[in-house]
């Protein structure tokens, strides 16, 4: 039988499924799919949950992605339970036996754990309905490419079926396994991309005079968009302006002043008011660059992601259950705050959330999310699976009271 964390505090029933649960694990591994092109993944949990007893599935109300439901014995309030289901497009370097089948995708974000212990979590509440009210399952395509969640609020699930808290999780190499993170407020910041594009006027290298060069202004561009971040924003709000492309000129040309360069970035914070003031400043300072310098500078703008902040209430509430679950050396409240960006932000604009991580890391499991070494733990699927049934039943009796 496969390891187990929290053996003694894991639901034994849900102990006994660890193997099957590894195994839908490992499949799910070897046939990753990216951004909305699920298809087969949300055919394989169809099928797995209809293996499991459950029927009232909807796979075709979010495309490529799964929506179940399951009813309690008596009636009582909705609570929504989230999975990302997509992978990425890069290579699986591991030297696992269920490693990716597909070239240059592979389950580098853990993704396939998220669904797996959705699935877990359904089938115990679908064997155990002594509870009040609705559970409501989203297993949601394009998270990476921040399209998913988009596509489930658009298809109007929240209104159809009344959800009125969400929990999502999200496992953590950066914690250890058997460890819960459950922080109040910003967790992921806001993520923004920007694309500006600097126009001159090209020349001859050796008569800059004749032209416009770009590449100075460019340059000047990149260093004063961080003042954005040093003297326009309170340093106790965190930022980040990266400029992760600039490109101007063949490599091989040494003697041709270029007419253009180009650069892209993204922006990071957790701070509306000062998402708000980046996306006013960052343009504002590259066009008042390049008109200084009788050029023109091209800016496009596109906000994302909001930030993920988690409802303060909920939280509470959910690491008080989480405790007595698993006892407080397996609760984290303290977590630091994540860069990186998570679409679930979307479902907190419409209703009270929570994001939660999952601790995976051992002496197997060291690799950092995205590194092509990558590879769940499937260690924490039973606790993961006894978590979210837990949280789900203790939630639904609070709001149904």
């Amino acid at each position: 039988m496969a390891d187990i964390v929290l053996k003694d505090r894991v639901y034994p029933e849900v102990a006994g499924w660890a193997d099957e649960l590894t195994a839908i694990r490992h499949e799910i591994h070897q046939h990753p799919e990216p951004g909305l092109e699920t298809a087969e993944t949300a055919a394989r949990i169809v099928r797995i949950l209809k293996g499991w007893g459950l029927t009232d599935i909807d796979d075709r109300l979010v495309r490529n992605g799964v929506v179940v439901r399951i009813e309690g014995n008596r009636p009582g309030a909705v609570i929504g339970l989230r999975a990302d289901i997509d992978a990425l497009k890069m290579d699986d370097q591991s030297v696992n036996p269920w490693k990716s089948l597909k070239p240059g995708l592979a389950h580098t974000c853990g993704h396939d754990g998220h669904q797996t212990w959705l699935m877990g979590a359904l089938r115990y509440l679908h064997l155990h309905r002594d509870f009040p009210g609705t559970v409501i399952g989203i297993f949601q395509p394009a998270e990476e490419i921040a399209e998913g969640a988009k596509a489930v609020v658009a298809s109007g699930v929240f209104e159809k079926y009344g959800i009125q808290e969400i929990l999502g999780a999200h496992d953590e190499p950066a914690l250890p396994k058997g460890v819960f993170g459950m922080k109040s407020g910003p967790l992921q910041a806001s993520s923004d991309n920007f694309f500006i594009k600097v126009i001159g006027k090209g020349t001859h290298g050796g008569r800059p005079h004749q032209g416009l060069d770009p590449i100075p202004v460019g340059c000047q561009i990149v260093s004063d968009v961080q003042t954005i971040i040093s003297r326009r924003i309170n340093p106790a709000d965190p930022a980040v302006i990266s400029i992760c492309s600039l490109n101007a000129g063949k490599y091989e040309l040494t003697n041709v002043v270029p007419g253009v360069l180009t650069m892209s970035g993204t922006v990071r914070t957790f701070n509306p008011e000062v998402r708000a003031l980046i996306k006013e400043k960052l343009p504002k300072t590259a066009k008042g660059i390049a008109e200084a310098n009788d050029l023109e500078a091209e800016v496009e703008y596109r906000e994302l992601i909001p930030p993920v902040i988690n409802d303060p209430k909920l939280t509470a509430a959910c690491v008080e259950t989480a405790t007595v679950l698993f006892g407080p050396d397996h609760v984290k409240t303290d977590l630091q705050l994540i860069m990186g960006a998570e679409d679930f932000s979307l479902y907190q604009q419409k209703v009270p959330g929570l994001m939660m991580r999952v601790g995976i890391r051992d002496d197997n499991h060291t690799a950092t999310l995205h590194n092509p070494t990558f590879d769940f733990n499937d260690e924490v699927l039973p606790a993961a699976v006894t978590l979210f049934a837990a949280l789900a039943k203790s939630r639904l009796e609070a709001l149904s009271k």
